[in-house]
């Protein structure tokens, strides 16, 4: 593992567009967007001990897994904060884990703690695998076109292996803006090719690559937190709403308590949600939300200017008082007051 590297957040390590950021908005909405995603920390869990281990640190389900079977789950904080999102699929042999880039070397890090306990081993496998990841409509098509074979994609996390331009791949169903999706692990030394092969045979599914730009766009619209931008360890998981994250049947994980205490006896003190922005530009990360009666009761995390809606839009937490559909808001950075915004369910576009 290197020690000392600058870990890049998605916006560094995507290129901003491949010239043009519409047309690529337009494949993940009404084709096949192709992102290369393969910076994403990738660990192996293997031992005897793998199931127990994991199960106790993580906030979902672990041990109900068969082999093909994936979930999304939280490392929590004691005080139930969000240390990091991760998948978690199970491959019959071993256990593969696909997190964001920023929390690769944090949960590497962790997780070996544990080895010394016996019969629980972590292998970094992240330069082993590229990943991209096919998003939009088009994208169970193209795989079947790909594979010669059916895919499921209505149930997340769910991972096969096929073959692609002469490669084994690994194929998981997962939305990340939307509409339909599925990652595709593919070995590094297959990855030029199969990169290839997906988008000369995806032409005709509308399939193009697809840069930050219009990637960042689709998913504020379908109200999917960022790690590190609206989502992490400021905040407690089920504020970002990522209730899907956390199973209450379980048994015992680190910060089971504060969340489980949370749910059960009523809704967080503030929550993410979606704005409708009025003002002349979107709101910065930061700035700051103002009800009517003048309170501060929050603050924007993401914006962006919807292709769909033709108007800027946010991602922001709002105090649990103030998460009435329409509530509008004064949007300040200081004493400057900005635009206004109004607060509406997410997500602000509906799967096509």
């Amino acid at each position: 593992m290197r020690q000392g590297r600058k870990v890049k957040e998605v916006s560094e390590i995507l290129p901003n567009d491949y010239g043009d950021p519409r047309g690529e908005y337009d494949a993940i909405r009404g084709g096949a967007a192709v992102i290369d995603l393969s910076a994403a920390g990738k660990l192996q869990l293997s031992g005897k001990n793998v199931v127990q281990f994991l199960n106790g640190l993580v906030s979902n389900d672990v041990k109900s897994l068969q082999a093909g079977d994936g979930v999304l789950a939280a490392f929590p904080s004691l005080q139930g904060k969000l240390l990091a999102l991760c998948r978690i699929y199970n491959l019959a042999t071993h256990l593969l884990l696909e997190l964001d880039a920023i929390n690769r070397e944090k949960i590497f890090k962790n997780l070996s703690r544990f080895v010394p306990a016996g019969e629980f081993f972590v292998t970094d496998v992240s330069e082993h695998f590229a990943l991209f990841s096919l998003q939009g409509p088009r994208s169970a098509e193209l795989i079947e076109a790909l594979t010669d074979q059916p895919i499921d994609g209505e149930r997340q996390y769910k991972i096969i292996e096929r073959q692609i331009a002469g490669a084994q791949v690994f194929i998981a169903s997962h939305n990340r803006c939307g509409e339909s999706g599925f990652d595709l692990f593919v070995p590094v030394e297959f990855a030029p090719k199969t990169l290839e092969t997906i988008l000369s045979r995806g032409a005709g599914f509308g399939a193009r690559q697809v840069g930050f730009e219009a990637f960042e766009i689709a998913r504020i619209e379908a109200g999917v937190p960022r790690e590190g931008v609206d989502a992490g360890e400021n905040y407690i998981i089920l504020e970002s709403e990522l209730e899907s994250a956390v199973s209450y049947t379980k048994g015992c994980y680190l910060g089971q308590e504060v969340i489980a205490r949370i749910h059960w006896r009523g809704q967080p003190a503030k929550r993410l949600r979606g704005l409708l922005i009025d003002a002349d530009q979107p709101p910065a990360p930061g700035t700051e939300i103002y009800a009517e009666d003048g309170k501060k009761v929050g603050e924007i995390t993401s914006s962006a200017r919807s292709f769909a809606l033709d108007r800027f839009i946010a991602l922001g937490y709002a105090h649990r008082y103030y998460l009435t559909p329409g509530t509008g808001f004064t949007l300040k950075q200081g004493d400057t007051e900005l635009g206004r915004a109004e607060l509406v369910e997410l997500p602000f576009v509906k799967k096509m």
